[in-house]
């Protein structure tokens, strides 16, 4: 099943972007062209925000594997004898298994770092009150406890492999949901699990509490890094639906600026391609106006790139 784009065409065409939509691809255009072009739309514009940050900014699981200690993303501190993972994307929001294995070792000898022998250095900040991320937040350094990421092999003589969830819950409803429910069924369940995000469906938006995910099929970590909940799936409330949504509608815990990006970048790129005879029918922008809106667009991400 495939993921969800950052918005849908529903969500494109009730944001202000003064374009009037009905002219795209053309004037003549019948509506399941339209709605066709429009989900392209999307596709691309949540391609282009995932471009320009570097990096994914929807919940992923990534495993990325480096020798160290003494080199780049690998340290340990001589005198507390502490180990630091410094991975590739941010935030890191959980770690789901930490191996290390002898460098000289072909094959690897993995051994599983414990639960509870980590720490994510500075975790996303958290509210008292349950609500969504509002702004980018969060680090992308791990700590390991003494003892496993050490200099007695000398630089570089450990592969530590770690894999860990970066950015923000994203998925959409892969069935219909009555209101009442307790229950979604989503196209991906990754990073769901205690999590808050706003359930988006024009006028009945309403903000949901996951209590747990569960996969369909879990995903195999490399290694012996056992299991991951990720994928389509099933989402656990903490309280009923307060109205009822179709299949297709968004459940997303990206910071809502990301979003309101996306849409914004859907605009320049449909006002960068529309054809000539639409152009005059534009409400507002004009195609030659796409920098101002461009401009925004990065001015928002700025904060969510992938710098190192």
């Amino acid at each position: 099943m495939p993921a969800t784009p950052y918005i849908t065409p529903a969500m494109l065409t009730a944001a202000p972007a003064g374009l009037s939509w009905s002219v795209v691809p053309t004037l003549t255009a019948g509506a399941p062209a339209q709605l066709a072009q429009l989900a392209q739309v999307c596709w691309q514009a949540t391609s282009a925000v995932d471009r320009y940050c570097r990096q994914p900014l929807r919940a992923v699981i990534n495993t990325e594997t480096s020798a160290g200690p003494g080199l780049p993303r690998i340290t340990s501190d001589r005198n507390t004898r502490r180990g630091t993972i410094v991975t590739r994307r941010w935030p890191v929001t959980s770690v789901a298994a930490i191996q290390v294995s002898p460098s000289i070792a072909f094959p690897e000898q993995w051994t599983l770092v414990p639960p509870g022998q980590w720490r994510i250095r500075h975790p996303v900040i958290l509210s008292a009150a349950p609500t969504p991320e509002t702004g980018p937040s969060g680090g992308n350094a791990i700590d390991v406890a003494p003892g496993y990421i050490t200099w007695d092999r000398g630089k570089g003589g450990w592969d530590v492999m770690t894999s860990y969830q970066s950015g923000h819950p994203h998925a959409g409803l892969a069935a219909s949901a009555t209101s009442g429910a307790q229950t979604l069924t989503v196209d991906d369940v990754t990073g769901w699990a205690d999590t808050v995000g706003f359930l988006y469906d024009g006028v009945s938006t309403e903000l949901v509490e996951v209590n747990a995910a569960a996969a369909t099929t879990p995903v195999q970590l490399p290694g012996i890094g056992g299991t991951v909940q990720a994928g389509p799936g099933q989402l656990t409330l903490s309280q009923p639906l307060a109205f009822s949504h179709g299949a297709g509608a968004v459940l997303s815990a990206l910071p809502p600026d990301v979003i309101r990006a996306t849409a914004l970048q859907a605009s320049v790129m449909a006002l960068e391609n529309i054809d000539a005879i639409a152009t005059q029918s534009l409400s507002g922008q004009m195609a030659g106006g796409t920098t101002i809106l461009a401009e925004e667009v990065e001015l928002i991400l700025d904060d969510y790139r992938r710098v190192a």
